[in-house]
C-alpha cells in the first residue's frame, strides 16, 4: 500500500526506497520516442514509535517524495494482543486526503462466545472536510458512526504532530 501511495503521489513516477538503501538523486529514463524523461526518485522513509502507555504501542513509517510527506503507515498493538493498521495519505501542503483503518477486534453478543472480526474504515478528505467514508466488518458493509471518524481524525492529528511534514534528504552528489 505504501508503494502505491508513493507512486501515485509523485504521478506514478516515484521509485520507492528501502530504509536500508541510500537516497538516490533524480535520474532520467528513455521514452519510446528516445527523448529523456525526468523521473522523480527522491523517496525517503523515516521510522518511529510511540506509546500512550495505557492503550497501545505504535510503530510508524513516514514516506516522503521529493521531500514532502505523502504517507504514514502505522502498526498498533494493544495490551490484549489485538492489532490495528492505519495508513494516512497526504496531498498538497501535507493536507490529509485519505485515512484507512484496518483492525482485528474481539466481539461477542449476549451469551455467545467471543469471536474475532476484521473491520476496515476508509475516510476520504479534502483538507478538513470529510468527502466520503465507508466501513466493513468481516466484508459486510456497516454504517459509519460520526464518533468513529472523530476518533480517527484525532489520532491522525496525534501521529501527524510526531512526524515532520518535510524531509531534506542527504546530498547524493558527493
Amino acid at each position: 500500500m505504501l508503494a502505491v501511495a508513493a507512486a501515485s503521489a509523485a504521478a506514478s513516477t516515484a521509485a520507492c526506497g528501502d530504509k536500508r538503501a541510500a537516497t538516490r538523486a533524480d535520474s532520467t529514463a528513455n521514452s519510446t520516442a528516445g527523448a529523456p524523461v525526468s523521473v522523480a526518485t527522491d523517496t525517503v522513509k523515516r521510522q518511529g514509535s510511540w506509546s500512550d502507555s495505557l492503550t497501545a504501542q505504535s510503530d510508524y513509517t513516514a514516506a516522503y517524495v521529493n521531500s514532502q510527506l505523502v504517507v504514514i503507515e502505522e502498526q498498533m498493538v494493544f495490551p490484549d494482543g489485538l492489532r490495528s493498521s492505519r495508513t494516512y495519505f497526504y496531498g498538497d501542503r501535507s493536507a490529509p486526503t485519505r485515512i484507512v483503518d484496518e483492525r482485528t477486534l474481539t466481539a461477542a453478543s449476549g451469551n455467545s462466545s467471543p469471536t474475532t472480526v476484521r473491520a476496515r474504515l476508509d475516510v476520504y478528505l479534502t483538507g478538513d472536510q470529510v468527502d466520503s467514508s465507508g466501513k466493513t466488518v468481516d466484508h459486510v458493509v456497516k454504517t459509519v458512526q460520526p464518533y468513529e471518524i472523530d476518533n480517527l481524525r484525532r489520532h491522525e492529528r496525534e501521529i501527524f504532530a510526531r512526524v515532520s511534514t518535510t524531509y531534506a534528504a542527504p546530498r547524493t552528489d558527493r
